[in-house]
């Protein structure tokens, strides 16, 4: 029986990050058996570790993970914080929030085998400003590339992923958004669907204006710009710019104006902005890539390949940490001008 590992890189890559359900993984190492480790902390009250042993190239499977001492330490209180207890096969759970700037340690020991470890800080919340600008009027109108709606502008000193949720009715619960884009111009391509925003605010639907036509119009930020299938990856940056977001978004999401601040209710769509460690953002960008290239379900080895990261110390896999916030979301416009000489040309700012 081939042994089967749920990974936690692909429900975030694959699944609009960070949330939901688990894609299994088959580890076939084609070499001597190593533990695979996988664990990723987070805001949640338990902690989830997966452990498996990768398949050698003489085996006819790989031997279970039956037995296991997982201990977390929070190393900036030099203490021990628990220790996880097996819930099922190949899966154990330790009762424990993380502490965002902390520093912790994971040991794992199976009897016969080396230790395995690795080390990893959680990262603060993310900081996200928002900005909700009201359109100029007269007597001073907006001006060409001129914004106003609701804006974002991040902190990145770390990378920062974002998706969003739709509230579907029917299931009575959120679903990732398929396609989601921005305006921020220094944004990672590396998941653009090969699909562009043609949501239009303006008269003519995002065609070009009848040939003699002219004036000013007001324009969804991102319209004209490329999709991303399931999230947007933030690099880092010194970069303080304000940005929109738009997507296949359906449904009322979570908003409201500055002076009345309140939660979001169980039936609105969500906009979550996340902070994820430096190790886990490689790990998650190098997985990517790497399951582009396959373009295949068969993710065969994916922790032992030599072009994917792992920082685990006597072993494969990933110790990782994220933050998250939902945040409020709106639409936000630009100001484009046309002209009579120019009616099939225009420029998003």
């Amino acid at each position: 029986m081939k042994r089967i590992v749920s990974d936690i890189c692909f429900l975030l890559v694959l699944a609009a990050g960070l949330c939901s359900c688990v894609q299994d993984v088959i580890l076939d190492a084609k070499e001597e058996p190593r533990l695979a480790v996988s664990c990723v902390l987070s805001q949640d009250s338990v902690q989830t570790l997966m452990l498996s042993w990768t398949k050698g190239a003489s085996e006819a499977e790989a031997p279970r993970v039956t037995e296991a001492v997982a201990v977390l330490t929070d190393l900036s209180l030099s203490r021990e914080v628990g220790r996880f207890a097996r819930i099922g096969e190949g899966l154990w759970q330790l009762e424990y929030t993380p502490v965002p700037g902390h520093s912790y340690r994971l040991d794992v020991t199976v009897p016969g085998h080396e230790p395995v470890w690795a080390e990893q800080t959680v990262p603060e919340v993310p900081d996200v400003d928002i900005s909700v600008t009201k359109r100029p009027e007269y007597p001073n109108p907006p001006k060409d590339g001129d914004k106003w709606g609701l804006l974002y502008s991040l902190n990145l000193s770390r990378p920062v992923w974002a998706w969003a949720e739709n509230y579907d009715a029917e299931q009575q619960k959120r679903v990732p958004v398929d396609k989601i884009c921005t305006d921020y111009p220094h944004v990672d391509n590396i998941n653009l669907s090969g699909e562009f925003d043609e949501n239009s605010n303006w008269p003519f639907g995002g065609k070009p204006m009848p040939s003699g036509s002219s004036g000013a119009y007001n324009e969804y930020c991102t319209y004209g710009h490329p999709f991303h299938s399931r999230f947007l990856r933030f690099p880092k940056s010194d970069s303080q710019i304000l940005f929109s977001i738009h997507g296949k978004f359906k449904g009322k999401y979570y908003y409201y104006d500055d002076d009345s601040p309140r939660e979001p209710s169980a039936k609105e769509g969500l906009l979550y902005f996340a902070s994820l460690s430096d190790e886990y953002d490689r790990y998650l960008c190098e997985a990517f890539k790497y399951y582009q290239s396959e373009i295949s379900d068969d993710l065969s080895s994916i922790y032992v390949r030599d072009n994917v990261y792992s920082n685990i110390h006597g072993g494969v896999g990933i110790f990782g940490s994220y933050t998250q916030i939902p945040v409020r979301w709106n639409y936000a416009y630009v100001r484009i001008n046309w002209d009579n000489d120019h009616s099939d040309d225009y420029e998003l700012y």
